[in-house]
């Protein structure tokens, strides 16, 4: 069995005691208390400070079932299912047409998963004290400050000035808590992931494997400063990525071979979200949620809800005979009496099992790839293409493509040029794993590719249902609205502007 292919409700703890779930300041914040053993009496030990970080990484699981509805969704890589009616799952239509208000139930429940992960990681940082091992404390402490940063990234990214907690407070001193501009925000995950990068293990192999190392902190540290911007962070930027580079990860073989079921967390893989088919309670919903609407059991068990679809740019924009797409998404499936059916889904994620929302497909969150492309962004935005910076892209491009795609400094030989074979590079390389938006958001091309997409795609334009055309992407569309919430509990925290 995996490392953190279980679940803490099947422990039978009484975890973390009377502490109290900060789940995004919900009623400021939603207390709920889950056990009735004091904090003090639960954490006596080192083992049940581990189970405490345990839970962190078992709260990512409702982080990762919304995400793909505010990254993916919100890109040109997929939308609302073009065949659906107008007004069925009407909340992601909103969100697919960025048109969602504040009261948008998945831009609230989205914020909440990131804050209960938040809060978790806080209690396990507060209660560090009874691990007396120097180099388990740091463990633990770098695994929490890690799992906080990614959640943190994620919020400023969708929601610019959010909410600085750094440790579990009361609903009396949630409400008077007011939003940090993101600037301060991004010094925060930056010194979380600078603590983590030096505080976490070169590797967790064994029994540990799943849990984050190093080389994933310093990867997300070099995205987060890249994301910041600014001269000083590119730098820094590319010493932890160097770091990376030069460690112990490698592409694997075939793009196919990173998202085989039978070879999760391969030399690839720097961290990924667990999940585990077979009835256990840790299946994961995805393949469920991209399979076709009424394919039955054709696609994947228990017919799919046909959402997160490719869009039709997506399906076409792929060179031929790129392995990606086959790894990535299918434009058929195959039916009754072997008929086929024309239905673009999402089949990355895809495994077989034998429940309805139980895949065992891990869901990954940062890969060496990733690292490579970065450090190449990260020369690009200081220095402008030249040969170190196109030889990590065609290591990455080369993998699929084959040495006789390789791109030449002719090929790229602006910088702008540059960052848009990046741009695409990357789109095709993390398809549908909940990259493409923050990507656009962090080269400045967001509102002209989504206006572009928008102009383009028929469902946005169909004469049949005027009410869903959609117009070019405004600025202040970008961020999403603090959930109404928020503010209706503390009237004096600003909406983002728009909303």
């Amino acid at each position: 069995m995996k490392l953190y292919k279980f679940s803490l409700k099947n422990l039978k703890i009484a975890l973390l005691g009377t502490a109290f779930i900060f789940a995004s300041c919900d009623e400021t914040l939603d207390l709920q208390p889950i056990s009735e053993i004091g904090v003090d009496e639960f954490y006596s030990t080192p083992q049940e400070v581990n189970l405490a970080v345990i839970s962190i990484y078992n709260s990512l699981y409702g982080m990762q079932n919304r995400e793909w509805l505010l990254t993916e969704i919100r890109s040109d890589n997929t939308y609302m299912n073009p065949n659906s009616t107008e007004t069925k799952d009407l909340a992601i239509r909103e969100v697919d047409r960025f048109v969602q208000g504040s009261q948008n139930i998945y831009v609230q429940e989205y914020w909440k998963a990131c804050y209960r992960t938040i809060n978790l990681a806080n209690i396990v940082m507060q209660n560090l004290d009874v691990v007396t091992n120097p180099v388990t404390r740091d463990q633990y402490e770098g695994e929490a400050r890690f799992l906080r940063a990614h959640a943190y990234f994620n919020l400023v990214r969708l929601w610019g000035g959010v909410f600085i907690i750094e440790k579990p407070v009361s609903g009396s001193e949630a409400k008077k808590m007011d939003r940090s501009p993101q600037s301060e925000v991004y010094q925060f995950i930056l010194n979380d992931l600078r603590l983590a990068s030096e505080k976490l293990p070169v590797s967790q192999g064994g029994a540990n494997l799943g849990r984050v190392a190093a080389d994933a902190a310093k990867t997300l540290l070099g995205k987060a400063l890249i994301t910041a911007g600014g001269d000083a962070n590119l730098t820094e930027a590319r010493i932890v990525l160097a770091e990376v580079i030069a460690g112990n990860f490698n592409l694997q073989p075939t793009y196919a071979s990173v998202f085989d079921i039978a070879n999760e967390y391969n030399s690839e893989i720097l961290f990924a979200v667990r999940y585990q088919s077979g009835s256990v309670g840790l299946g994961s919903p995805h393949p469920n949620f991209f399979a076709p609407l009424q394919s039955d059991n054709y696609v994947v068990f228990g017919n799919g809800d046909g959402l997160n679809v490719p869009t039709e740019n997506m399906s076409t924009s792929y060179a031929v005979g790129d392995p990606r797409k086959a790894a990535s998404m299918a434009d058929t499936w195959i039916g009754f009496n072997n008929s086929v059916r024309s239905d673009r889904h999402v089949t990355k994620y895809n495994s077989t099992f034998t429940r309805v929302d139980d895949g065992g497909s891990d869901w990954v969150i940062l890969r060496y790839a990733d690292a490579l492309l970065l450090m190449a962004e990260a020369i690009n935005e200081q220095s402008g293409p030249n040969a170190e910076a196109l030889g990590y892209l065609n290591e990455v491009r080369t993998r699929s493509l084959g040495s006789s795609a390789a791109l030449s400094l002719a090929n790229v030989s602006t910088y702008f040029n540059f960052k848009l074979a990046l741009e695409n590079e990357r789109r095709f390389e993390f398809a549908f794993e909940n990259h493409r938006w923050f990507d656009l958001v962090r080269t400045g091309r967001a509102e002209i590719v989504m206006s572009q997409h928008f102009a383009t795609e028929f469902q946005y334009n169909d004469p049949a249902h005027p009410s869903l055309n959609t117009g070019p992407l405004q600025h202040y569309q970008i961020l999403l609205p603090i959930p109404q919430y928020e503010i209706d509990l503390n009237p004096t925290i600003a909406q983002n502007t728009g909303y």
